[in-house]
């Protein structure tokens, strides 16, 4: 379903109209909803690790070349991401969870086989390289949410009303009054609520992995564990 009809609906409940164009209107209001639904929908794909948005990278390795480019649509790692060495399942890479213990790692400290990895400047590390014929394998999240109506090809934002959302087009509606009703300093505290309640549902219907979020000064980021640690 076009995401046309998740901005007319929001229309509807804002102002009463129905319009028949955003992208491409010269209208404020339309304007404004044009420019939202982006924002909403980055909103809604940050929520979880949505099934629908997982994909998987191969690594393929030649001995030599530890550091690897992302790919185009990378948003982020799942929350229990793993990379893992296809030519041996029961083994994973270690995640290094600081640039402290990659540097040490980098000096010739022992890390496990078959190596460890993490993410900097953008760039996926392996420490060492992996091995020649070896693939390593992780999933991700893309940042493509949005489809394509003619080629059905997905793409990383919102550019015509016929466009499509990869996830449920409901949460569009209800996250565009909201953010429409809260830029226009109005109360949308109801709105907030009903926007946050289905995404807990679909979220839960989803089951994927929740993006959660600790402040507890239980856990230090960083601190790595003796062995048999965690593998991948």
């Amino acid at each position: 379903m076009a995401i046309l009809s998740a901005m007319q609906s929001a229309a509807i409940r804002l102002l009463g109209q129905k319009p028949n164009t955003f992208f491409g209107a010269q209208g404020a209001f339309e304007l404004e909803i044009a420019d939202l639904v982006n924002e909403v929908a980055r909103d809604i794909v940050k929520y979880q690790d949505w099934q629908a948005l997982i994909y998987f990278a191969p690594i393929n390795g030649d001995g030599s070349t530890a550091i690897f480019p992302l790919p185009e649509d990378y948003d982020r790692m799942l929350t229990d991401s793993r990379v893992q060495d296809t030519s041996n399942w029961f083994w994973g890479y270690r995640r290094l969870l600081d640039v402290n213990i990659a540097a040490r790692v980098d000096a010739g400290a022992w890390v496990g086989y078959p190596g460890g990895w993490m993410i900097l400047r953008n760039e996926l590390r392996f420490f060492p390289a992996p091995a020649t014929g070896s693939t390593a394998l992780y999933p991700y999240i893309s940042r493509y949410y949005a489809k394509d109506a003619g080629t059905q090809q997905v793409k990383g934002e919102f550019n015509a009303d016929s466009d499509e959302f990869v996830l449920p087009e409901r949460l569009l509606t209800l996250g565009l009054i909201w953010r429409w009703r809260e830029q226009k300093k109005l109360d949308g505290t109801g709105d907030q609520e009903a926007f946050v309640k289905a995404l807990d549902e679909y979220a839960a219907k989803d089951k994927g992995a929740r993006v959660y979020r600790s402040n507890s000064r239980g856990h230090i980021p960083g601190v790595g564990v003796a062995w048999p640690w965690e593998l991948g």
